[in-house]
């Protein structure tokens, strides 16, 4: 008996379904030809601790090792990584490692026996941080050679900065000084410049001094200045409170960034006591934080960093060893953003 057209059409519409059915369900096959999308690359200041593992962190502090002999090795640390451990650390603003707890496996990894601390710089800035791999006798080496700076009037220590507008002047050569601020309403000194102070003030100790020699490198396109500074001393936070004191307080110093306030398009000093019960972080102007690509203060590190130690006669009396290290990614960032022209490491 033939088979009737109406059963050849509903065969062919079951068909269809079928194929329709199929179709959605099956997974996409990828060809060669076809471009692959890349993840998006987080923001770096939003990312500031790329390292999710101890090896990952140990891999990363190892290839920022920047000298390693005579029983000295010298890491370029990265911002917020603590020397030691002070608590639970949690959520993307702190740094799961610490220094202390990988220096066992850091060793292993450069083939010296041990690491102890010498000089590190603090937690939120980069830079220049000595470790021994001998004994204390290298500890005291490395006294010898800042007291020798002092007797040739070298400075042991400079920093490169981002501040919030220029210094003024823009650029310098003293001796400041500092002492502590006393307030009923403060439950601790605050650190503070002094205008005028007495010798007997610092033989007292009441008066810290401190020898900077600073220039402005780079104006830039925009609200921020880089700046060069050469110190004896960073003792008590005083390149924060120095160049607040100069109205250019450097971008995303959260403790004492606040002492500069803009009122009426105008930079003024406020007294510490006001700006100590400000907000836990520095109030950033907002046309720095779109450039930046951030919403929140937070976000935005601390843009101090050690970029040079010397160290008169190290290796011989003849010759100072002079270690630098180049800024991390984030103020790299910060510097390209706003046009700010970072110097050549080499030179």
């Amino acid at each position: 008996m033939p088979i009737s057209l109406r059963f050849y059409s509903s065969l062919i519409k079951c068909s269809r379904q079928n194929y329709s059915s199929i179709r959605k369900t099956k997974p996409k096959i990828q060809l060669e030809s076809e471009e692959v999308r890349e993840p998006k690359p987080v923001h770096v200041l939003r990312n500031p601790y790329p390292w999710k593992t101890k090896e990952q962190f140990v891999d990363h502090i190892a290839a920022n090792v920047i000298y390693n002999k005579d029983g000295l090795v010298a890491i370029n640390k990265p911002f917020g990584v603590p020397l030691m451990k002070s608590g639970l650390t949690t959520g993307h603003n702190e740094s799961l490692f610490s220094i202390d707890e990988v220096l066992i496996p850091l060793a292993s990894k450069l083939n010296v026996e041990k690491l102890l601390p010498a000089k590190s710089v603090e937690r939120f800035a980069s830079g220049i941080s000595l470790f021994t791999c001998q004994d204390e006798k290298v500890v005291d080496k490395i006294r010898q050679c800042y007291n020798t700076n002092k007797l040739r009037k070298i400075h042991t220590f400079k920093y490169l900065v981002v501040t919030i507008g220029e210094p003024k002047p823009s650029e310098s050569k003293r001796t400041v000084g500092m002492g502590l601020f006393e307030h009923k309403d403060l439950t601790r000194k605050l650190p503070v410049i002094m205008k005028e102070y007495s010798k007997k003030k610092v033989a007292e100790n009441l008066v810290q001094e401190y020898k900077v020699s600073y220039k402005t490198l780079s104006h830039g396109d925009g609200p921020c200045s880089l700046v060069e500074i050469d110190v004896s001393s960073v003792k008590n936070h005083f390149l924060r409170v120095y160049f607040a004191h100069l109205f250019s307080p450097i971008l995303g110093d959260h403790i004492f960034g606040n002492r500069v306030q803009e009122i009426k398009g105008k930079r003024l000093t406020i007294s510490p006591v006001q700006a100590d019960y400000l907000s836990n972080f520095q109030k950033i102007p907002a046309d720095i934080l779109a450039r930046l690509k951030v919403v929140e203060s937070g976000s935005v590190p601390n843009c101090l960093h050690l970029s040079q130690i010397t160290l008169a006669n190290f290796a011989s009396r003849n010759s100072n060893l002079v270690l630098k290290a180049e800024p991390p990614p984030g103020f790299q960032f910060i510097c390209e953003t706003f046009g700010l022209n970072l110097p050549n490491s080499n030179e």
